[in-house]
Formats: C-alpha cells, structure tokens, sequence
C-alpha cells in the first residue's frame, strides 16, 4: 500500500510538472507572459489537473481537502496564523533566496514561523478578524507603496497568488499528495496536539523539489536548477502542511500560501 501511494503520487507529480510546463511553453502560454505578466493559465491546468485525478480514482474530495464549512472556522485559523507568516515574507524583498545564504537564513526564518504557527493554534482559535489585517498591514508598511504599488499590479498579484498559484499547490501537495500519502502512513506522531505522519514530511520534500526543479523556469524554457530555494520551502511547506493537518482543509493554507505572496509582490515590488 505504501509502494503503491508513492509511486502514484510520483506519477501525478511529474505529470503536473510536464503539463504546466507544456502549457506554458505554448504560444498559449508565450502570450499569456507578454500581455498579463503571470502564469495564470499554468496554474488553472494545474487546479483542474488534480481535480480530474480526484473525479477519475473517486476519491472523496471533502477528506483532500476541499473542506469549506464551517468557513467561519478556517477564516479564523488563516488570521491567527497570517501574522508569522507574513513577517516571514518580508526578508524575501532583501535576501537572495536561491543562494545558499540566503537560503539558509530564510531556513530559519520559516522554522520559527512555523514554531510561531503552532503555538498560536495549540487550541482552537476564536473569532479574530484583525489578524489578516494586521498582517497585511505589517507587509505594507515594510514597503514603499507610493513607488511601487499600482493597482492594476495589486489586484492581479492577489488574485494569481492566492485563487492560482496558492490554490493550485495547496489542491495538488496539501490536498491530493498528502491526503493520499496519510492513507498510506497513517499520521501516528503528534505536534501540538496536532497528529501528523509521514505524508506531510514526503509532501513537503515534493513542495522543496518542485522549486529545486524551478517550475517558473521551465515554464518560460530557461531552465535552471535551484537547490537552495528547495531547502528552506521545505520547511515552509511543514507550515502548510501543519495547518492541513490542524484544519483538516486546504483553505486556510491555501490563503497562508497565497495572500502573503500576493502581498509581497504588489506592494514591495518583488
């Protein structure tokens, strides 16, 4: 059973990986780049990729993930969580990531962000709304908004990076990989009341080598392996995985991916 979970969580990566690439390396995909700047249909293939999967082996698609009720609840889970996370992004607009010291720096940063993250959800959270708000609020104050925020580059950054990219990876790693994997393993170890097994180690080790592999470049046809950037999204990938597991959904990580991603890049010019 594990052997079998493996090998077809490998089989969908890898033709996720060719797929988006296709789709990107198409005149599709060449003038999508030119006129909206992002890869918005790369990532529509990736989202309906895995959905397709899901429908064609009959899986239950509320146990990956696709969780929604109660909304009020995970909304809650995303604002206490989105502070950590967002902080984390910011050392993103100085520190060159894909390099080993940047790397390593930015290790460590999600190592605490995730300690941060778990310690705040030990229980389960209250209504607070403020926490996206401040969290935006950290973000922008971090930037020069009046130089390099437009609000054309602000809407489409918040809509790629949360309703595409964060969806599409969170659908594809926290909802279908390590779903499928927590079958397989089961989840016997326990982190801040939280339980979890192998599959969120073996999904974020996946979530790291999609970066080493640089999807971004073999999307456009330069491609460039970068082993830093999957070290430290290692460990950003624990966060998301953590909070699958906390939740039981992919929408509080999905907006934990994406939000603050989106943030980042319109408002300190990423």
């Amino acid at each position: 059973m594990k052997t079998k979970a493996v090998v077809e969580v490998g089989i969908v990566f890898c033709l996720i990986l060719l797929v988006t690439a296709l789709v990107g390396r198409s005149p599709v995909g060449a003038w999508e780049r030119q006129v909206l700047g992002r890869s918005f249909i790369e990532y529509a293939a990736m989202i309906a990729f895995v959905i397709l999967v899901l429908l064609v082996t009959r899986r239950d698609l509320v146990s990956h993930g696709l969780l929604f009720r109660p909304l009020r609840y995970h909304l809650d889970i995303a604002a206490v969580a989105f502070i950590p996370v967002a902080l984390a992004s910011i050392p993103l607009a100085d520190v060159k990531f894909k390099e080993w010291n940047g790397a390593l720096i930015m290790a460590g940063v999600e190592i605490a962000a995730l300690l941060a993250v778990a310690w705040l959800l030990r229980r389960k959270p209250t209504m607070n709304e403020n926490g996206v708000l401040a969290g935006a609020l950290v973000l922008m104050a971090a930037g020069n908004l009046a130089q390099r925020a437009t609000l054309g580059n602000a809407i489409s950054a918040i809509l790629f990076y949360v309703f595409f990219l964060g969806l599409g990876e969170e659908l594809l790693f926290r909802g279908y990989i390590q779903t499928r994997l927590n079958h397989a393993w089961g989840r016997p170890f326990t982190f801040f009341g939280v339980n979890w097994g192998w599959g969120l180690i073996i999904t974020s080790v996946l979530f790291g080598l999609m970066h080493v592999l640089n999807m971004g470049s073999m999307i456009t046809g330069d491609w460039q392996i970068t082993w830093w950037w999957g070290l430290w999204t290692f460990f950003g990938g624990l966060i998301g995985g953590y909070v699958r597991e906390k939740t039981g959904s992919i929408v509080a990580p999905t907006i934990l991916h994406g939000l603050p991603q989106g943030l980042a890049y319109a408002f300190l010019g990423l």
